[in-house]
């Protein structure tokens, strides 16, 4: 693992009542020791596991795949402020990985598309204007960062389906050891894309020892063989096995005696 242990120093008094720090998340926080290479945050909407992700994700500065860097995006900034009490031990230093949240992987698409599309008119303005030397180099060096960019992440994410764009983002971007921070990957995945997505990380997890730290609701998802479940419930986090946790429960209930259940709920 490359994130060993987490824990929160002391924050000033005055904060105590605001949030996050006013979550009893927060002030029951004890120190995390991260033993597997996947690690999945568990618990109910508003548990916190969200919160204490983002602000990871502040504190090791890993790249953010959203709209916004992640200190000029708004509903990041309590994170932010979290991670500045955060202690973090690490393994080992590195600066690989990214953060990513499902709900604003579109924003990341539409950046990229922007991003090739400025490329294209700074090629169609050089060639307009261009006035001496070598105007195959000149156009060189920007048609080779819009052909990476393709090539990485192809001429239009937004014309795929989510989960197509989702799934070529994760392919392009998990290439070495690094902190792969991921909320909510389900949002964005159907159950066989979810399996896709669990293959890739199984086999990059054995080839380069990337550190994944998962939030999600997903049975499938925390279903991987070698992880670890950190459960958020009632103010605390304990570290329990998948089929122990609400989700896995209340799913196979489910799918085990459907008719029961609906009788249930009419």
């Amino acid at each position: 693992m490359i994130i060993s242990s987490l824990r929160l120093r002391n924050y000033p008094e005055d904060k105590k009542d605001e949030f996050p720090f006013n979550l009893d998340l927060i002030k029951n926080l004890e120190e995390l020791q991260f033993e597997a290479n996947i690690s999945f945050f568990v618990g109910e909407n508003g548990s916190g596991k969200s919160t204490l992700l983002e602000a990871l994700a502040a504190y090791t500065e890993v790249p953010v795949a959203g709209s916004f860097r992640l200190e000029d995006d708004d509903s990041l900034a309590a994170a932010n402020e979290l991670a500045n009490y955060l202690s973090v031990r690490f393994s080992e230093k590195t600066r690989h990985g990214f953060f990513v949240r499902a709900e604003d992987f579109i924003g990341f698409s539409r950046h990229i598309k922007n991003e090739i599309k400025a490329l294209d008119r700074e090629m169609h303005e050089l060639e307009e204007n261009f006035t001496g030397g070598d105007l195959k180099l000149a156009l060189g060096a920007i048609r080779g960062q819009k052909d990476s960019l393709i090539h990485r992440y192809s001429e239009d994410l937004e014309a795929m389906s989510h989960g197509e764009g989702f799934l070529k983002f994760f392919t392009s971007r998990i290439t070495a050891k690094g902190i792969y921070l991921i909320d909510e990957p389900e949002a964005a995945l159907s159950p066989t894309r979810q399996l896709s997505l669990l293959t890739l990380i199984m086999e990059k997890i054995k080839k380069t020892g990337a550190h994944f730290i998962i939030a999600t609701h997903s049975p499938i998802i925390m279903s991987v063989p070698d992880s670890e479940v950190f459960y958020f419930e009632d103010g605390k986090i304990s570290k329990i096995d998948y089929t122990e946790t609400e989700h896995y429960r209340l799913t196979k209930t489910v799918l085990d005696n459907p008719e029961s259940i609906m009788k249930i709920l009419s």
